[in-house]
């Protein structure tokens, strides 16, 4: 194990984007960190990186939480360097866009497997060490989009959904254990994810920032909120889904994201 006495976060998803952006917060409070992607060599820049600029140890993780029993090969791999951890994120994801049935069967599983599988797993590892110890923090990265049925982008808003709701039922049983869980729900943020899934905004001006995210979901870890939102759109979400019934949101949110016919 490490020898060190800073606390120990581990983020998913981390060589670029909201994940990176945690690493590089994280790091300058202090924690060590383990980094964990798909991308070997932005994985070994940024763990050098914040190592020189915080003088902190951070420790890349290639490894593909879309696949079956991921979560168990990250649990074993996070208790070489700590038994428990003091943070975790999960953060990485991916989006489908389109009609459902133009997707493939392979890349839809996938997508299960990694937003739904493998969250609820690690966090059943991790979790009872937190508990024990009477302290930890998992945020889980979900989204805006979770919060109402979004034709075109079906699989991906429904996976959000689950873990909004997951997180904060779970926040609700571990509330008396000194362990905190966010569900972490940004909009529209200044990362690679539409330019991957094959969608371009309506409205580019509305983006935010993946810093702007990454301070919210920190700064609400003092009151303890099981749901944060983002900004404007957040805010706008959480209204709408309150006061226009889902029939409608569900319409207009299709009539906004219908792909373009050739």
């Amino acid at each position: 194990m490490t020898t060190s006495d800073n606390s120990f976060a581990i983020i998913t998803g981390a060589s670029r984007g909201i994940g990176a952006e945690y690493a590089r917060e994280l790091a300058s409070q202090g924690h060590d960190l383990l980094l964990v992607g798909r991308d070997t060599e932005r994985l070994t820049r940024l763990s050098q990186e914040l190592e020189t600029a915080h003088s902190i140890h951070a420790h890349g993780c290639t490894l593909d939480l879309a696949q079956p029993n991921s979560a168990h090969q990250l649990f074993v791999i996070a208790r070489e360097y700590r038994q428990t951890p003091d943070f975790v994120i999960n953060n990485a994801g991916f989006g489908l866009y389109g009609e459902f049935v133009s997707h493939s069967l392979p890349r839809i599983q996938q997508m299960l497997q990694l937003h739904i599988q493998t969250v609820v797993e690690s966090i059943r590892l991790f979790l009872p060490g937190m508990i024990e110890r009477g302290s930890g923090t998992i945020i889980n990265v979900a989204s805006i989009a979770g919060m109402l049925p979004i034709p075109y982008f079906a699989e991906y808003a429904a996976t959000k959904a689950f873990l909004i709701s997951f997180s904060e039922a779970l926040a609700e049983e571990v509330k008396s254990t000194g362990v905190y869980i966010q569900a972490c729900c940004p909009g529209q943020t200044d990362t690679d994810f539409h330019a991957s899934a094959g969608f371009r905004p309506s409205n580019p001006m509305a983006v935010q920032t993946a810093s702007q995210v990454v301070e919210v979901s920190l700064a609400a870890l003092k009151n303890k909120q099981p749901v944060v939102t983002i900004g404007w759109q957040g805010w706008l979400s959480s209204l709408l889904t309150k006061w226009v019934p889902r029939k409608i949101l569900t319409r207009e949110t299709g009539r906004r994201t219908r792909p373009p016919t050739t």
